[in-house]
C-alpha cells in the first residue's frame, strides 16, 4: 500500500494510461461540446421563424435579435449553473461526472429538436447548457491530473482546439445538410456525444492525484488564502466569455441579415452565414494551437493574457464598427473575421492551462468550475444587451463595438491572478 493510500499496482495500472487516450477523450468530449453549442447561432433564424408565430409573436427582424439574444443567455445561464459539476468532479470522481454531464447536455440538445414553442425551448437550452458547461469542469482536471509533467502545458493548451472543431463541424453540417435536415434534424444529431459515455467509463480510470486528495469544503475557495485567486479568475472569465459571446455569436447573424436586406434569399444568406462560422474558427484554431508556443515565448500567463485582451478589443472594433458600420464593407468583415476568431475565442486556450494551474487538487474543479460558472452567469447579460441596444439603434455592429469595452475592464483583473509559469501542477 502507497504512502497515499492507494494501492501500489493501482497506481501503476492507471500511470500506465497512454497520455495520448486521456488527451483524445478529453478533446472528443469538448469537440462534441462545441459542435452542440454552437448549432443554435447558425440555425437561429430558422428556429425562431418558426417558434415566435407558434408563441404568439411576430418573427421580425427586431424580435428575432431581442429573443435569440435572451434565448442564449438562458442557455448560459443553465452553463453557470452547472459549478455544482466542478464540486461533484472533486467529490465523486473526474470521470463518473463527465459522463453525467455528456449524458445531460446530449439528451437535452436533441429534444430541443422537439420544441413546439419558446417556453419549451427555453426550458431545453437551459438544462444542455447546465449539462455542457460541467464537461469542462470534469474534463480539464482530468487532462491536467493524468499526463505528464512535460507534456501537461502542451496537451492543455490544445485541449482548447476540440471547441473550435467542433464549431467548424456545425458550420460544415449546415453548410451541407440543413437544406434536408431542417433545424430540428440538426438539434436530432446532438444526442451522439451519448455514445462517449461507454467508452469513458470503460477505458478512461480516474487519476491518482484526485484519488489521493483531501477533500475540503467547497467554502476553503474563499478562505482567506484563496479568495483572491477564485475571485479573480471568475471575473476574468466573465470578460472572456462576455466578449466572446457579444461578437463571434453575432458574426453569422450580421451576415445573414445584410445579405437578406441586400435581396440575397434566405437559403443562400444562412449558407454565407456558416462560411463566417468556419472562417472565424480558422482563426480559432490557429490561436489554440499556437497558445503553448506563445505562452512559452512571453514566459507569463498574464503577459499573454493582457495580449489576449488588447487584441480582442482591436479586432472587434475593426471587424465591426470599421468594416460594417463604418465602411458597410462584407468582404472586410469577412477577411477580418480569423482575426476575430484568433483573439477573442483562441484566448480560451490560455485558459485550459491558467485555470487548473490556479488551484490545488482538492479544490481544482470546485475552483475551475466556480470560476468558469460565475464568469458565465455575468457573461450571460453580453447577447441579451447586444440583442435589446441593437433592438433599439438598429444596428448590431455598433453595440458589439461599444461592449467589447468588457476587455479594458477585465485587465486589473489579471493582474490579481497568480502568475503560474514555469511551476509544476500543485498537489
Amino acid at each position: 500500500m502507497s504512502s497515499t493510500g492507494i494501492a501500489a499496482d493501482t497506481v501503476a495500472e492507471r500511470a500506465a494510461v497512454s497520455p495520448a487516450k486521456i488527451f483524445w477523450v478529453t478533446w472528443f468530449g469538448w469537440m462534441l461540446d462545441g459542435f452542440d453549442s454552437s448549432m443554435y447561432s447558425y440555425i437561429l433564424v430558422a428556429a425562431l421563424s418558426e417558434l415566435l408565430p407558434a408563441s404568439g409573436i411576430e418573427a421580425s427582424r427586431a424580435n428575432i435579435g431581442l429573443y435569440g439574444g435572451m434565448l442564449f443567455s438562458i442557455f448560459m445561464l443553465g452553463w453557470a449553473c452547472s459549478m455544482f459539476w466542478g464540486w461533484a468532479a472533486d467529490r465523486y470522481g473526474r470521470v463518473r461526472i463527465m459522463c453525467w454531464t455528456v449524458l445531460v447536455y446530449s439528451v437535452f440538445t436533441a429534444l430541443c429538436g422537439l420544441s413546439t414553442g419558446l417556453v419549451m425551448f427555453a426550458i431545453f437550452r437551459f438544462i444542455a447548457g447546465f449539462g455542457i458547461g460541467g464537461e469542462w469542469a470534469a474534463g480539464t482536471p482530468l487532462l491536467h491530473e493524468s499526463v505528464p509533467e512535460q507534456t501537461r502545458v502542451r496537451l492543455a493548451g490544445w485541449l482548447h482546439t476540440a471547441t473550435p472543431t467542433g464549431l467548424f463541424l456545425a458550420a460544415l453540417v449546415t453548410l451541407t445538410a440543413v437544406s434536408w435536415l431542417g433545424w430540428r434534424g440538426m438539434f436530432f444529431i446532438g444526442i451522439l456525444p451519448a455514445l462517449l459515455i461507454a467508452y469513458l467509463r470503460n477505458n478512461v480510470p480516474e487519476p491518482v492525484r484526485a484519488l489521493s486528495a483531501e477533500r475540503p469544503k467547497f467554502s476553503a475557495l474563499f478562505a482567506k488564502h484563496q479568495a483572491q485567486t477564485t475571485w479573480a479568475a471568475a471575473l476574468l472569465m466573465a470578460c472572456i466569455i462576455f466578449g466572446l459571446w457579444s461578437s463571434n455569436f453575432w458574426a453569422p447573424t450580421v451576415v445573414i441579415t445584410k445579405l437578406t436586406a441586400a435581396g440575397a434569399t434566405p437559403a443562400h444568406a444562412q449558407q454565407m452565414g456558416a462560411v463566417a462560422g468556419l472562417i472565424t474558427n480558422v482563426g480559432t484554431l490557429a490561436g489554440c494551437l499556437l497558445m503553448p508556443f506563445i505562452t512559452a515565448s512571453l514566459g507569463s500567463r498574464r503577459w499573454t493574457a493582457a495580449l489576449f485582451f488588447a487584441g480582442s478589443l482591436l479586432s472587434i472594433a475593426a471587424s465591426y464598427e470599421l468594416a460594417i458600420e463604418h465602411l458597410d464593407n462584407l468582404v472586410l468583415f469577412l477577411a477580418l473575421l480569423p482575426l476575430l476568431g484568433f483573439f477573442t475565442n483562441g484566448v480560451f486556450g490560455l485558459f485550459t492551462i491558467w485555470l487548473p494551474e490556479m488551484f490545488p487538487s482538492a479544490l481544482r474543479g470546485a475552483g475551475s468550475g466556480f470560476a468558469f460558472s460565475l464568469g458565465r452567469l455575468l457573461g450571460a447579460a453580453g447577447p441579451t444587451l447586444i440583442g435589446a441596444v441593437a433592438a433599439i439603434t438598429g444596428s448590431f455592429p455598433l453595440a458589439i463595438s461599444l461592449l467589447s469595452l468588457i476587455y479594458v475592464i477585465g485587465l486589473p483583473f489579471i493582474a490579481l491572478a497568480p502568475e503560474t509559469a514555469g511551476q509544476p501542477l500543485t498537489r
